[in-house]
């Protein structure tokens, strides 16, 4: 019986070391290389009024680290999303698509209380159609609005030529909020830092097919990185009820797993000069 104990528990440690060694193996596989980890929201960004500028419900799941940390950190923080989300899928269907509309932004506003945010500004453009919803110029002084309001001293969007996934809106509400940030740093006349939030080029080169190897050649080195809280994404995607199976269904791969593997946010920042 002794010896059957000890076996049992050598097998044990080594299953546990394999896992480890696999875990280890596909974190590798997701990491960017060489980048900055760092530990302050605030210090990274230079800032303590940070506006998060969206297309659609769910977009800020990219971002719920560095929101969760600017927020412990006692920076203002807010959210403007241009859509309501009413075209999109539903990953599990849980309502009629007619009130699509009202549940994501629901969701959205659910998720912002939870993480703790100021304001969530949604504007209401049409969902899948923000590019023709109104002029590039006129989108732009739309977010510049609410950035003056918000006296914005950074803004975090998606990065225009690569959007996170070559999605339109993600595309057009990121010339919108860089062209906003622009007019808003002369306006200022001070300085405005403006941050990208990017995909891990290693993880999508590798497992998210043509669309994404082409997001991944177009997105810039990031500048940090943050270490994220597994717990912070898959609460998100819960919250997110309408979209709760959107990664399972479109890579295979359920959240809580993926985030096993994908640990960190990636940004790229650039200081707008006025």
């Amino acid at each position: 019986m002794r010896r059957l104990v000890i076996s049992l528990t050598v097998v044990g440690l080594v299953l546990l070391v394999l896992a480890q060694a696999v875990l280890w193996h596909g974190r590798s596989l997701f990491a960017e290389p060489d980048v900055e980890v760092v530990t302050s929201v605030t210090e990274a960004l230079n800032a303590q009024r940070i506006v998060l500028v969206f297309a659609h419900p769910d977009d800020e799941i990219t971002a719920t680290e560095l929101i969760s940390r600017a927020v412990e950190e006692g920076a203002f923080v807010a959210t403007i999303t241009a859509t309501r989300g009413e075209a999109g899928t539903q990953f599990p269907e849980i309502v009629a698509q007619e009130h699509l509309g009202v549940v994501r932004e629901g969701e959205l506003r659910r998720h912002g209380y939870v993480l703790g945010l100021d304001e969530q500004v949604v504007l209401g453009l049409p969902d899948g159609g923000v590019p023709e919803s109104m002029s590039e110029d006129a989108l732009a002084n739309r977010v510049l609005e609410e950035l003056v309001r918000l006296e914005a001293d950074a803004v975090v969007t998606f990065h225009p030529p690569s959007g996170v996934s070559l999605h339109e809106d993600h595309m057009a509400i990121g010339r919108a909020a860089l062209a906003a940030t622009q007019d808003y740093a002369r306006q200022r006349g001070e300085p405005v830092t403006l941050a990208y939030t990017l995909v891990s080029r290693p993880g999508t080169r590798r497992f998210g097919g043509e669309r994404y190897a082409r997001v991944a050649d177009l997105q810039p080195d990031p500048t940090f990185a943050l270490d994220i809280d597994t717990s912070l994404k898959t609460r998100a995607w819960r919250i997110h009820a309408s979209q709760a199976a959107y990664l399972r269904a479109t890579t295979g791969v359920p959240a809580w797993l993926l985030y096993q593997l994908w640990t960190q946010e990636y940004y790229a920042v650039r200081t707008i000069e006025p």
